[in-house]
């Protein structure tokens, strides 16, 4: 939504934002742990263009005792903005317990984003105030650049010797580990899975891969005692979905287990007024403002910065200092879609009672596995599809259902041993003759489905071209939700009523 007055995210894209992400001091001092720093913006800080609020339940928070804490153990003065988010990312229940799982930091280069996040991690294992020593503490780091990981690190390294913590220094096996067992480690992006994690730090998130979170991080964290993902970047063109749809999210929906702060200039502002390059800085200096200087009059004369990685040089001048994120993605797929949202949209229908008389599976190498059911209603046909980590998984899905039917399945699940009490026969097909079968079902307006996301997602996201020997998929992603959903709903026309069918197949 947009309001009179209200600045436009920092971007030209089309992205809901709430009005109360809006800095307001007055509405901010109705938190008495807030009070302070919000009457005390120094003379050197900006305060960021959007902030959400903080939850219903919090009555407090840590940041103050955990600042004191990073200043007279680091030897440094915390800049106003590094207090102001350590405070949001350490609010408190009445239980104690902490508000904010995921903490989404974004803010231009350089503006001292290293010192919060290690000020933070040494605090958390340190743990001076005992709250997190139910468990060992494992601090998982990663991100675009394991270098820049290291180095982050590496300024933590003789504080923790010291204090006769153990220190490794070898490339891909960096860590720090304290008296107690607390652990901090540094992991590329495919390194991140197997560990019990409690805290999860990703850098410089624009050129990380969503999966790296979503599969690797956010799954190590269950069961876990107050875990915490910090999720932190600058803008960048060629960022990945990940975060920019973390932002996106936190723009327009209110998640109390969020805290979003984000420093940027507002979309249409002006990149060559030092006004506008100081209130999007967490914080100034007149070293700050040379820098920015000489860097846009490089980009205003056509040299791209090499740090900004960018063949445009305005372009990457505003991604890098003025933080401007593309936060929708323009690019248009190649290839033809089989559908449209609009039309895939009006098939949905409500799923019968009773168990399913068809049913499918079929796994997509390590990615996972899609389990399919089908229920016949008149001349139509209801399919619902649920994802599912293994074929184990799938399989006691099913038989949730209470479907008992007999199982065809594809060449490569026809002696996995998930299925060995499951009575089968083989059968398989290419994923181009599952789409022109698709297609076929909806031409004739006899396939329906529940709605679900999983289905959803791999039938939009499906781009196909013509060849002479027909339709060629040209699209990579999964589609063994496609697949699943088209044997089930094929097999469903033609089942008898008291004999199910149950299709799985690669």
């Amino acid at each position: 939504m947009s309001l009179p007055g209200m600045p436009k995210p920092p971007t030209g894209d089309p992205v809901d934002v709430r009005p109360e992400l809006l800095w307001d001091s007055v509405a901010l001092r109705e938190y008495p742990w807030l009070t302070e720093i919000v009457d005390n913006v120094a003379e050197d800080a900006s305060p960021p263009l959007y902030m959400s609020r903080p939850p219903a339940d919090a009555v407090d928070s840590y940041g103050s005792a955990a600042c004191e804490w990073i200043e007279a153990e680091q030897g440094i003065t915390l800049r106003w903005w590094q207090r102001l988010a350590i405070t949001r990312q350490l609010e408190h229940r009445a239980d104690g317990t902490l508000c904010c799982e995921t903490f989404v930091e974004t803010a231009p280069r350089r503006a001292g984003k290293s010192v919060r996040m290690r000020g933070t991690t040494l605090w958390r294992m340190a743990d001076p105030l005992g709250l997190f020593r139910v468990e060992p503490q494992l601090v998982m780091h990663t991100g675009s650049d394991m270098a820049i990981c290291r180095e982050i690190q590496r300024g933590a390294w003789r504080w923790a010797e010291a204090r006769g913590w153990e220190v490794t220094r070898a490339n891909g096996k960096e860590s720090v580990e304290s008296v107690d067992g607390d652990r901090w480690l540094v992991r590329s992006q495919d390194g991140v899975y197997g560990y019990d994690v409690t805290v999860g730090l990703v850098d410089e998130a624009w050129d990380v891969k969503p999966d790296t979170l979503t599969e690797g991080l956010e799954p190590a964290t269950l069961e876990r005692h107050m875990p915490q993902i910090g999720i932190t970047s600058t803008a960048h063109r060629r960022a990945t979905s990940l975060m920019r749809g973390k932002i996106s999210t936190a723009l327009a929906v209110d998640d109390p287990s969020v805290v979003l702060l984000v420093w940027a200039a507002p979309a249409g502002a002006d990149p060559g007024d030092p006004e506008v390059w100081r209130a999007a800085s967490p914080h100034w200096s007149e070293h700050r403002r040379r820098l920015i200087a000489s860097k846009y009059e490089a980009a205003l004369a056509g040299q791209a910065d090499p740090q900004a990685d960018d063949p445009d040089p305005l372009a990457g001048f505003s991604s890098q200092y003025l933080n401007i994120w593309r936060l929708s993605e323009r690019t248009v797929a190649a290839g033809d879609p089989v559908t449209d949202p609009e039309s895939w949209g009006t098939l949905t229908a409500e799923v019968p009672d009773g168990p399913p008389v068809t049913a499918a599976i079929e796994s997509w190498f390590a990615a996972g596995v899609s389990l399919g059911v089908a229920w016949r209603v008149g001349a139509r046909v209801v399919v619902r599809v649920t994802d599912h980590a293994s074929v184990a998984a799938a399989r006691d899905a099913l038989a949730a259902t209470g479907y008992r039917g007999k199982v065809t399945v594809g060449s490569s699940l026809t002696a996995d041993p998930a299925l060995a009490r499951v009575r089968v026969e083989p059968g398989e097909k290419p994923v181009g003759e599952s789409v022109t079968a698709l297609k076929g079902l909806l031409r004739e307006g006899v396939l329906a489905h529940d709605g679900g996301a999983h289905l959803t997602g791999q039938t939009l996201a499906l781009r196909t071209k013509a060849a002479p020997s027909g339709i060629t998929v040209i699209s990579r992603e999964r589609a063994d939700a496609v697949k699943v959903a088209v044997w089930a709903a094929t097999a469903a026309r033609t089942a008898r009523t008291k004999r199910m069918a149950f299709v799985t197949g690669t």
